[in-house]
This record gives structure tokens, C-alpha cells and sequence, in this order.
């Protein structure tokens, strides 16, 4: 289900496999924008929402003269809109903000449009292992340890860490994470090949040594580490980094066994509106000033090689060449058929009584 991702192709640009029209992007955003006022953009609300508008919606759509609605939902609600419109000649969306999985997913039920470096330009500069051919990567991380370094003295190396006596009760999971704590759990059992099986033996010994905790949410978890309810878990390092910058007692890891990245993605329904108007937001998306934005806020790491950021907010955000060596990629048609049974496992077995 996974595989090493090579450093090389993570990091070299795709230049020389596509070729960007002469039109700019200023030129191309304002041709949009006279062509279309309006582009509709289905995403979650929140902050999401508001640095969308903050780094894309002001200062280079509507600079440019154009104009962004937002259609805020929660992510199963936009998938459920995009299926049920699929018959329609006449979407409500004409870009689609999804979780990398979920893009996948939709995708299959050939809902989206193919994504033609023609009409996104900047996608020359995308991180050519995060590209898919009917998507565009805006932002991304990557599960790491995150562990109270006051209470664990020394730094864990691996995730096998959640193992030791001294974390009997202090070991804490998001229930929400279910699928990625079992591939997390693979990846400290040394299984790279897509066998979970190793992942699901290694959460059954952890269930019965450690006494470990689910909770509900992200959130939940961040306030079980600032209480000291756990001093252990794995979570998305964008997630991290906001929790510490918020104060909460923690330091974070790649583990050397490997990390799966996470890449939130973003669309054109073939249904769209205008899909014009679709592209050059996608293409903002991946502009360099909305991509430092995001970083700068969310602590998600730019997906384009010339964000170029300062060297502390790099540091912070991004990951290594030696950590990206270590990222594995999900077979998302594997990872997705998995899904199920995964689901039944953290269920019906792993959560009964903790």
C-alpha cells in the first residue's frame, strides 16, 4: 500500500515535461476574471475559509477584478453534493476542496475535470510527487510523533516509543485518524508493502500493554496533551505546530520508520459553471504569495518548489531532504478498498472498554 518516495522526484519540478503558455499569470487571471465576475469555491468553513479569502480570494482574485463565493460544508457534504450533481449540465461549484483521499475517491466517480498546466501555469512548479491528473496539491504535512518531551526526557526515534512501560496510560489516539493510526502502527511493525496487518498486531499488543486512549477529534486530543492526560500520539505536524505555538506542552518527530503525507487538494467539477474561472483559482492556489500565507498561519508546508520561505518558517513547517527520503505514499486504491475493514477492526475490537 506504500512506497518510498524518492528525493529526487519529491523535489525536482515538472519543467521539462510540461510547457507553460506565454500568457502570465497576471494576464491570465485578469483574462478570467473579465470572462467570469463570480467563482464559487466548495470548502470547509472556519479558518480554511478565511485564509482562502486572506491569501487567494483578496489579494489576487479580486485585485485582479474578479469575484469568490464561498460554498462552505463540511467534507462528506461536499462529496454528497458533487455525486448528486453529477447528472446536472449545470454544477453549483466550480472548484472543490477536498482531502487528498476523498479527491481520489470522488475522481473515480468521474466527476472531475482533467488539470491542464495550460490553464494552471504554476502547476509547472508543483512538488511532482504530490500532482495527480485531476487535481492540484495546495497544502500538505505529514504524521509525525508528537510527544511531551518533559515527561518522556528523551526524544522517541520511532513509534514503537508508544510501547514503553512508562507510557502505560499516556498513550493517546484520534479516533477520526483511525485508518492513519493503523498505518502508522504498519510502518513502526516494518511493513512498507501495504500489509496492515502488522499495523493491526501492533495496536492489539498496544491495546493490551498500555491502556491507551481514543478521543473524539483532533481538538480533543490537543486538550488531553495540555492537561498532561497523554503525553504520546501521532498527528498531522501542521496540527502540531499550531497546538505548540498555542502553548501546549509538546515536541514532534518524523519517525524513522517513515511518515505518510497528507495533501489537501483542490478540483474542477466537469460540471462547473465556468471552468475558466475554476483554473485560475487553482492557479492562485498554487501562487507563491498564498502559498507562504498558508505556512505562515497553518503551518502546512508550501507544494510548489519557489515559495521560497525564510529560513525559520522552512525549518518550522517543512521537512528535511532526509525526511522527505523517509515519506511513503499511500496506493490510495488500496488504502481505499482497506478502508472498511479498518474501520470494522479500530471499532469492534481496538476501542471496546478504553
Amino acid at each position: 500500500m506504500t512506497h518510498a518516495l524518492n528525493r529526487r522526484s519529491f523535489l525536482k519540478t515538472a519543467s521539462g515535461l510540461v510547457i507553460a503558455p506565454a500568457l502570465g499569470l497576471d494576464a491570465l487571471s485578469a483574462h478570467a476574471a473579465a470572462a467570469c465576475p463570480n467563482v464559487v469555491v466548495g470548502t470547509w468553513g472556519g479558518d480554511y475559509l478565511n485564509l482562502l479569502e486572506q491569501n487567494i480570494g483578496k489579494p489576487i482574485i479580486e485585485a485582479a477584478g474578479g469575484k469568490v463565493t464561498y460554498d462552505s460544508a463540511g467534507q462528506v457534504e461536499r462529496m454528497t453534493k458533487l455525486r448528486a450533481e453529477k447528472a446536472s449540465r449545470r454544477g453549483s461549484l466550480d472548484v472543490a476542496c477536498l482531502a487528498d483521499l476523498d479527491m481520489y475517491d470522488i475522481n473515480r466517480s468521474g466527476i472531475l475535470e482533467a488539470v491542464d498546466a495550460k490553464v494552471v501555469p504554476n502547476l509547472v512548479n508543483a512538488l511532482e510527487a504530490l500532482r495527480r491528473p485531476y487535481s492540484i496539491p495546495h497544502i500538505f504535512s505529514a504524521m509525525v510523533i508528537v510527544y511531551n518531551p518533559e515527561k518522556l526526557g528523551t526524544k522517541p526515534d520511532s513509534f514503537t516509543a508508544a510501547l514503553d512501560s512508562k507510557l502505560k496510560g499516556r498513550v493517546g489516539f484520534s479516533d477520526i485518524l483511525y485508518n492513519f493510526n493503523v498505518v502508522s502502527s504498519s510502518l513502526a511493525a516494518g511493513h512498507k508493502d501495504g500489509d496492515m496487518a502488522g499495523g493491526v498486531q501492533f495496536l492489539r499488543e498496544l491495546r493490551k500493554t498500555q491502556q491507551p486512549k481514543v478521543y473524539p477529534s483532533n481538538e480533543a486530543v490537543a486538550s488531553a496533551l495540555k492537561s498532561g492526560d497523554i503525553w504520546f500520539t501521532c498527528m498531522w505536524k501542521a496540527r502540531a505546530l499550531q497546538w505548540k505555538k498555542a502553548g501546549v506542552p509538546i515536541d514532534y518527530v518524523v519517525p524513522k520508520e517513515g511518515a505518510v503525507p497528507v495533501t489537501f487538494e483542490a478540483a474542477v467539477p466537469k460540471n462547473s459553471q465556468s471552468k475558466l474561472c475554476g483554473f485560475n483559482y487553482l492557479n492562485a492556489m498554487l501562487d507563491p504569495r498564498a502559498q507562504i500565507g498558508f505556512a505562515e498561519t497553518m503551518g502546512y508546508a508550501p507544494t510548489v518548489t519557489n515559495a521560497n520561505l525564510p529560513p525559520s518558517l522552512q525549518e518550522s513547517v517543512g521537512f528535511t531532504r532526509a525526511e522527505l527520503d523517509r515519506m511513503v505514499k499511500l496506493d490510495y486504491a488500496r488504502f481505499t478498498a482497506d478502508k472498511p475493514a479498518l474501520l470494522d477492526f479500530w471499532n469492534k475490537e481496538f476501542k471496546v472498554g478504553l
